[in-house]
């Protein structure tokens, strides 16, 4: 592991000052944590994907929706730790495993994985003024990750334009449902409290409750079986209506994440 935390990546850090959770600007820039070649992976070798349109692809996914066995929820002493994957960035730096990996979606001028990474430092810069340790993570999270919440950020996109509104997701097999639904139940509130945003009458969709970096059956750059874990769709993209926030006021988003992860873990705000 200390070999892994010495493997960084120096990006931009927003300073923010923020009423209702007081935050100086950060005298330190934020890090990535990027995944050494030479990490080793616990898990056996899988098979390979089928290619699109093989008759066995949809028994050879559904393998991994078998729900995982129980696992003690990763609480270790000390301080908390989270991890914030800002969702498509640098996904053109990923391993053989990842491939296929597309680059999110874009409107207005703006990239997913820009807004994502936007939201992802705001609101690391909001839990460390509480005293929690933050990682902000790229597309290829560290092998069999772990911390005390892993929450990947991302935007939505629809080709109408006409869809509104965030969800949150976890994954189906997961080993711990009872906390990630927790950890869920306690962002959407935040979120809705802080944006005034709808939740999508959609709800979370298949590429959500199945995101690779919940399967660590599949992959091993993928968070460990214990971490209690969400992804969140904080809005469309495209949506004139919805991006007033994501891109017009991006502090109300990183206000409501940040409070629901510190609600989770017990934090004061």
């Amino acid at each position: 592991m200390k070999r892994l935390l010495r493997t960084l990546m120096t990006v931009a850090r927003i300073g923010l000052v923020v009423p209702s959770l007081a935050v100086s600007a950060p005298t330190s820039a934020p890090v990535a944590l990027a995944a050494p070649a030479d990490q080793e992976c616990s898990r056996s070798s899988e098979p390979p994907a089928p290619v699109p349109g093989d008759p066995s692809t949809a028994s050879f996914w559904g393998r991994y929706r078998t729900p995982l066995p129980p696992a003690e929820v990763y609480n270790p002493p000390g301080p908390k730790r989270v991890g914030l994957q800002a969702g498509h960035w640098r996904t053109y730096d990923i391993p053989a495993e990842l491939r296929g990996l597309g680059p999110g979606t874009s409107a207005g001028g703006t990239d997913e994985w820009e807004v994502n990474l936007d939201l992802a430092q705001r609101t690391a810069a909001l839990l460390e003024a509480a005293g929690v340790q933050v990682d902000i993570l790229p597309t290829t999270i560290p092998v069999e990750y772990q911390a005390h919440a892993f929450l990947s950020i991302h935007a939505d996109g629809d080709d109408s334009g006409a869809r509104q509104g965030f969800k949150l997701g976890r994954a189906a097999w997961s080993a711990t449902p009872e906390a990630d639904d927790r950890l869920m139940a306690s962002i959407s509130s935040a979120y809705t409290d802080m944006t005034r945003m709808p939740v999508d009458p959609v709800g979370a969709s298949r590429r959500m409750t199945a995101y690779y970096a919940f399967n660590s059956r599949r992959y091993c750059h993928a968070i460990a079986p214990g971490t209690p874990s969400a992804i969140i769709e904080a809005g469309y993209l495209t949506s004139a209506v919805d991006r007033q926030i994501l891109v017009g006021d991006p502090d109300a988003a990183a206000r409501g994440i940040a409070r629901g992860i510190l609600r989770f873990l017990d934090v004061p705000e």
